[in-house]
Protein backbone atom coordinates (compact mmCIF):
# COMPACT_ATOMS: atom_id res chain seq x y z
CA UNK A 1 0.00 0.00 0.00
CA UNK A 2 1.13 3.59 -0.74
CA UNK A 3 -0.54 6.50 0.42
CA UNK A 4 0.39 9.92 -1.48
CA UNK A 5 -0.75 13.35 -1.44
CA UNK A 6 -3.23 15.05 -3.28
CA UNK A 7 -2.44 18.37 -4.82
CA UNK A 8 -4.40 21.31 -3.74
CA UNK A 9 -7.10 23.06 -5.25
CA UNK A 10 -4.95 25.75 -5.61
CA UNK A 11 -2.04 24.09 -7.39
CA UNK A 12 -4.58 23.01 -9.88
CA UNK A 13 -5.55 26.45 -10.23
CA UNK A 14 -1.73 27.46 -10.57
CA UNK A 15 -0.79 25.43 -13.46
CA UNK A 16 -4.30 26.55 -15.42
CA UNK A 17 -2.91 29.95 -15.21
CA UNK A 18 0.58 29.05 -16.53
CA UNK A 19 -1.19 27.29 -19.38
CA UNK A 20 -2.73 30.69 -20.25
CA UNK A 21 0.34 32.62 -19.58
CA UNK A 22 1.51 30.04 -21.99
CA UNK A 23 -1.17 31.38 -24.31
CA UNK A 24 -1.19 35.05 -23.49
CA UNK A 25 1.93 36.27 -23.08
CA UNK A 26 4.67 33.52 -24.72
CA UNK A 27 3.22 32.21 -28.00
CA UNK A 28 1.85 35.73 -29.12
CA UNK A 29 5.22 36.81 -28.88
CA UNK A 30 6.48 33.74 -31.53
CA UNK A 31 3.66 33.09 -33.61
CA UNK A 32 0.29 34.73 -35.46
CA UNK A 33 -3.13 34.37 -34.34
CA UNK A 34 -4.28 31.99 -36.85
CA UNK A 35 -1.51 29.89 -35.95
CA UNK A 36 -2.40 30.18 -31.48
CA UNK A 37 -5.51 29.01 -32.81
CA UNK A 38 -4.58 26.12 -34.49
CA UNK A 39 -2.60 25.45 -31.03
CA UNK A 40 -5.98 25.21 -29.49
CA UNK A 41 -7.97 23.15 -32.05
CA UNK A 42 -5.04 20.55 -31.50
CA UNK A 43 -5.43 20.81 -27.40
CA UNK A 44 -1.36 21.94 -27.15
CA UNK A 45 -0.89 21.84 -23.49
CA UNK A 46 -4.80 20.58 -22.80
CA UNK A 47 -4.98 17.41 -22.17
CA UNK A 48 -8.18 15.75 -22.98
CA UNK A 49 -9.76 12.72 -21.34
CA UNK A 50 -7.77 9.96 -23.22
CA UNK A 51 -4.47 11.68 -23.11
CA UNK A 52 -4.56 12.84 -19.63
CA UNK A 53 -2.43 10.56 -17.07
CA UNK A 54 -1.99 13.68 -14.29
CA UNK A 55 -3.79 11.60 -11.70
CA UNK A 56 -3.60 14.93 -9.46
CA UNK A 57 -1.22 13.69 -7.20
CA UNK A 58 0.75 16.81 -5.02
CA UNK A 59 4.15 15.69 -6.98
CA UNK A 60 2.94 15.75 -10.27
CA UNK A 61 1.31 18.92 -9.71
CA UNK A 62 5.02 20.06 -8.81
CA UNK A 63 6.38 18.62 -11.54
CA UNK A 64 3.67 20.41 -14.13
CA UNK A 65 3.84 23.61 -12.27
CA UNK A 66 7.94 23.47 -12.46
CA UNK A 67 7.92 22.82 -15.82
CA UNK A 68 5.80 25.01 -17.23
CA UNK A 69 7.68 27.98 -14.69
CA UNK A 70 10.60 26.92 -16.65
CA UNK A 71 9.27 26.65 -20.24
CA UNK A 72 7.97 30.13 -19.69
CA UNK A 73 11.11 31.79 -18.50
CA UNK A 74 13.35 30.33 -21.00
CA UNK A 75 10.75 31.33 -23.61
CA UNK A 76 10.03 34.93 -22.66
CA UNK A 77 13.61 35.69 -21.47
CA UNK A 78 16.39 34.33 -23.23
CA UNK A 79 17.77 35.53 -26.21
CA UNK A 80 18.59 33.10 -29.22
CA UNK A 81 21.72 32.28 -28.13
CA UNK A 82 20.43 31.63 -24.75
CA UNK A 83 17.53 29.32 -26.08
CA UNK A 84 20.06 27.26 -28.27
CA UNK A 85 21.79 26.52 -25.25
CA UNK A 86 19.07 25.45 -22.71
CA UNK A 87 18.06 23.13 -25.52
CA UNK A 88 18.40 20.16 -23.07
CA UNK A 89 16.44 22.23 -20.52
CA UNK A 90 13.42 22.74 -23.08
CA UNK A 91 13.41 19.19 -23.87
CA UNK A 92 13.50 17.51 -20.77
CA UNK A 93 10.71 19.47 -19.26
CA UNK A 94 8.61 19.45 -22.23
CA UNK A 95 8.98 15.26 -21.97
CA UNK A 96 7.91 15.68 -18.28
CA UNK A 97 4.89 17.34 -19.37
CA UNK A 98 4.14 15.35 -22.08
CA UNK A 99 4.31 12.51 -19.43
CA UNK A 100 1.34 13.65 -18.24
CA UNK A 101 -0.93 14.19 -21.10
CA UNK A 102 0.12 17.88 -21.68
CA UNK A 103 1.29 17.91 -25.01
CA UNK A 104 3.62 20.43 -26.52
CA UNK A 105 4.56 19.70 -29.75
CA UNK A 106 7.12 22.70 -30.21
CA UNK A 107 10.91 22.31 -30.04
CA UNK A 108 12.91 24.86 -29.51
CA UNK A 109 13.77 25.68 -32.89
CA UNK A 110 10.26 26.52 -33.67
CA UNK A 111 11.03 29.49 -30.77
CA UNK A 112 14.01 30.49 -32.78
CA UNK A 113 12.80 30.41 -36.32
CA UNK A 114 9.37 31.80 -35.82
CA UNK A 115 11.34 35.33 -35.13
CA UNK A 116 10.28 36.97 -31.95
CA UNK A 117 8.21 39.61 -33.13
CA UNK A 118 5.97 40.46 -30.77
CA UNK A 119 2.64 41.57 -32.23
CA UNK A 120 0.53 44.07 -30.07
CA UNK A 121 -2.50 43.59 -31.57
CA UNK A 122 -3.16 40.58 -30.48
CA UNK A 123 -6.45 38.60 -29.43
CA UNK A 124 -4.62 36.15 -27.11
CA UNK A 125 -2.55 39.01 -25.78
CA UNK A 126 -3.69 40.04 -22.05
CA UNK A 127 -5.82 43.71 -22.28
CA UNK A 128 -3.95 46.49 -20.88
CA UNK A 129 -6.60 47.01 -18.20
CA UNK A 130 -10.52 46.06 -17.62
CA UNK A 131 -12.44 49.02 -18.72
CA UNK A 132 -13.93 49.31 -22.24
CA UNK A 133 -13.55 52.65 -24.00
Amino acid sequence: MKIVTASTDEQEQHIEELIEEMYKEVFPIYFSDETIGQFEKMSVLKPTEETMIYNGTLKEAFEIMSSLQTLIAVLKHADEQEKQEYAGLYDRNREILGRYGYDLPLSISDFLTAGGQRNLFSRYTRAANKYLI
